[in-house]
């Protein structure tokens, strides 16, 4: 019955349905008596604004998402494992839930509390964009994951710390886009960052969700940072707001004017530049523009952190396109730069995953931040806004510089052999060997001596004959043959342009 236009149901439905599914009507109300066998209701997106006092007893799964509902029933099925309510005008929940629950999804409402005791047996909480400014001291023993992002909490319970979820990893909390204070942020990550800690992990992300923001049109936004632009300027601009996530942009551009970047003199004048090269190149241009999708979703420090991916896909960009052909001691640096930056991510998400009370925004971010000079980062901006509860130590940083250091002289000549950028300057400023020994390659692969080597491998291992096995072998061996073909084509022609002493360790 699901997808049709029905308004309403006969007082009386067939006594043995078991399941009834009425997706996508407009049903303003249901019958006051359901058939008792029922164990499955759903009535997602209808215009029904109360339920009945007494559903089924045997319900398992009720599903009154999309409604318009201000109120449950006080006495829901004591069987009831699974309830969908969420996007309907729910203030409160009923005082006793279903001792039974495990599943229970009440987002976009307008509840402002929930019951101080919750079901054991939720594993599954959803609460979010709703109005709680608090949340229950004891959260559910078999809680998994729990929801509650967009509400306005300023605190959390004294007890989340030492909540000890029965599940086989910890409880997962989101809590993102609530007003939490710094302070109440360095408190919970000074607790959950104890030796031994086996709490939840809990997500948050700092901002001030509470302004609204108008987005405006894109050339208005770049006069914002391009003071003395022409008028012709202007309508060039203005032909760029058809084109896709040129909204986003022009938002990141106002938010990027309230970073902590615009103290700092030069910066203004490096956005402004940058701008214009923006305007010339509708590659570079649809990048940028890309990226700044997801950039204003939270605070100011996100921002910030999009506006360094889009001067790194800056610096990738104009190595492949040839700024640096003639000019290869600076395409190394900037390749040493993209090394250093992977590195920074790789060590920021091994730091994640030991965080307990996490923005992953401002662990990234900060890891940026804080070794823009010890690595010599040109596309990083210098200041942050909330670095404070990044979690980040000075043990951590320095141990980041230290391993980083020590990658780049060890790895770096393997890593920019195999550089896609460094490949396309190669197919330009040294085309006959390019072709030479993409032609070898080829023909190594095509010679009995690469199958002999996969099938060697899997003989070792005794796993001959695992389609799967060999394919993974195979992975493997051409990994190894494109690194001695493109680290052979590189040597030949850095010594050729004598630049070949810029792949020493640079560390000392």
């Amino acid at each position: 019955l699901s997808i049709n236009r029905i308004t309403e149901l006969p007082e009386r439905l067939p006594s043995a349905l078991q399941s009834l599914d009425l997706f996508h009507n407009k049903i303003s109300s249901l019958p006051e008596n359901l058939p008792e066998e029922l164990r499955y209701l759903s009535v997602y997106d209808n215009r029904i604004r109360t339920l009945p006092e007494h559903l089924p007893s045997g319900i398992t799964h009720l599903n009154v998402q999309s409604n318009s509902l201000t109120a449950l029933p006080e006495t829901l099925p004591p069987g009831l494992k699974n309830l969908e309510a969420g996007e309907n005008a729910l203030t409160s929940l009923p005082a006793s839930l279903p001792p039974e629950l495990q599943f229970l999804d009440v987002s976009k409402n307008q509840i402002t509390v929930l019951p101080e005791t919750l079901p054991p047996t939720i594993t599954t909480l959803d609460v979010s964009r709703n109005a709680l400014s608090n949340l229950p001291e004891n959260l559910p023993a078999a809680l998994q994951i729990m929801q509650a992002s967009r509400n306005r909490l300023v605190r959390l319970p004294e007890s989340l710390p030492h909540f000890r979820g029965e599940g086989p990893q910890p409880t997962r909390i989101i809590v993102e886009r609530n007003p939490f204070s710094e302070r109440t942020i360095q408190n919970m990550q000074r607790l959950m960052s104890s030796a031994g800690y086996q709490g939840p992990r809990v997500l948050f992300a700092m901002g001030d969700f509470s302004t609204v923001r108008v987005t405006r049109p894109l050339h208005q936004a770049v006069r914002g940072w391009l003071t003395n632009l022409e008028e012709e300027d202007v309508n060039q601009w203005r032909a760029f707001e058809t084109e896709v996530n040129a909204a986003a942009f022009s938002m990141f551009l106002d938010r990027l004017g309230d970073t902590q970047n615009t103290r700092h003199s030069d910066f203004k004048e490096q956005v402004s530049a940058w701008l214009m090269r923006l305007a010339d190149d509708s590659t570079l241009r649809e990048t940028a523009f890309i990226i700044a999708m997801d950039a204003t979703i939270s605070c100011e420090d996100r921002v910030t952190l999009a506006y360094h991916q889009m001067q790194e896909a800056t610096l990738v960009h104009d190595a492949e396109r040839g700024v640096f052909d003639s000019h290869l001691a600076e395409l190394i640096m900037a390749g040493r730069e993209i090394f250093r930056l992977e590195q920074i991510e790789s060590l920021a998400r091994e730091k994640v995953k030991r965080l307990f009370f996490i923005d992953e925004i401002e662990v990234f971010l900060g890891f940026q931040n804080q070794l823009r000079e010890s690595l010599s980062l040109t596309t990083m901006t210098q200041d942050m806004r909330f670095y404070n509860v990044s979690g980040i130590t000075e043990s951590d940083l320095d141990e980041a510089e230290l391993r980083i250091k020590i990658a780049e002289n060890r790895d770096f000549h393997k890593w920019f052999a195999l550089w896609g950028p460094w490949h396309k300057v190669l197919e330009r400023i040294a085309p006959e060997e390019w072709r030479e020994m993409m032609a070898k390659r080829a023909e190594y692969i095509e010679t009995d001596e690469y199958q002999s080597r996969v099938n060697a491998e899997l003989e070792a291992l005794g796993i001959a004959g695992d389609p799967d096995a060999e394919r993974m072998a195979g992975m493997r061996i051409m990994e190894e043959i494109n690194q001695t073909h493109f680290t052979g084509i590189m040597e030949n022609i850095l010594l050729k342009k004598e630049v070949s002493s810029l792949m020493s360790a640079y560390w000392r």
